[in-house]
């Protein structure tokens, strides 16, 4: 069976949410999900690293869709 965007997309990945003090001063967060390397949102709140790192995973899959490449997906926590 093969896996659409969609799929992908309802997935329960891990995100992890830093707040990065800037030259300036200010706070940035980056948010990233463990399972796909390099895949980074960025924002001046939490919310808006997000929403950033929402549309660079769909981004990303799709990459990896196109080319016909495997899709990591989020490991299964253990209970």
């Amino acid at each position: 069976m093969k896996k659409h965007l969609d799929y992908y997309d309802r997935l329960p990945w891990r995100v992890v949410i830093n707040p990065e003090q800037q030259d300036d001063g200010s706070i940035i967060y980056v948010a990233s999900h463990p399972e796909l390397d390099g895949v980074l949102g960025a924002g001046e709140t939490p919310e808006a690293a997000l929403a950033d790192l929402h549309a660079a995973r769909q981004s990303m899959i799709e990459a990896l869709l196109s080319e016909g490449y495997p899709v990591p997906e989020p490991a299964v926590p253990i209970s």
